[in-house]
């Protein structure tokens, strides 16, 4: 056989070279195979504007600890990050979604956190539970 006959993207020779062929396995050689592309703040600016980049610049997520060791934190945001108690004693920063729910506990520090829509997003009840400097 000659090299053209040998290569691995000949589905006859695949067998004798050991090597799988794409065109053997069934898949060929498309464009919709390999790495997943996800989009970039550059395609979001190409498709929506510049009005709708979604970097975190505009959307600080706030933060929340319990270091008074209250039972219950009304907060008033759905989606935040527990920290546990201030630094340095502070637990991995979690990020927690209540989603349609009003009430969410930390896997962390078990803190229960309650939603109140008549607090900002980035307050708490009591008040000493938000973190001021999230980073």
């Amino acid at each position: 056989m000659t090299q053209r006959e040998l290569s691995p993207t000949n589905v006859e020779s695949s067998a004798l070279i050991g090597v799988p062929c794409p065109g053997a396995l069934g898949i060929g050689r498309s464009a919709r195979y390999g790495a997943a592309r996800f989009p970039t703040r550059y395609d979001f600016r190409r498709m929506y504007g510049a009005a709708a980049d979604p970097t975190m610049a505009e959307n600080i997520v706030p933060h929340f600890h319990n270091t008074p060791g209250v039972p219950v934190i009304e907060i008033g945001a759905r989606e935040f990050q527990c920290v546990g108690a201030t630094p340095p004693f502070d637990h991995p920063h979690v990020f927690l979604d209540m989603g349609d729910a009003n009430e969410i506990i930390c896997p962390y520090c078990s803190t229960l956190y309650r939603y109140d829509a008549s607090l900002d997003s980035h307050s708490a009840r009591p008040p000493e539970c938000a973190l001021e400097s999230a980073a």
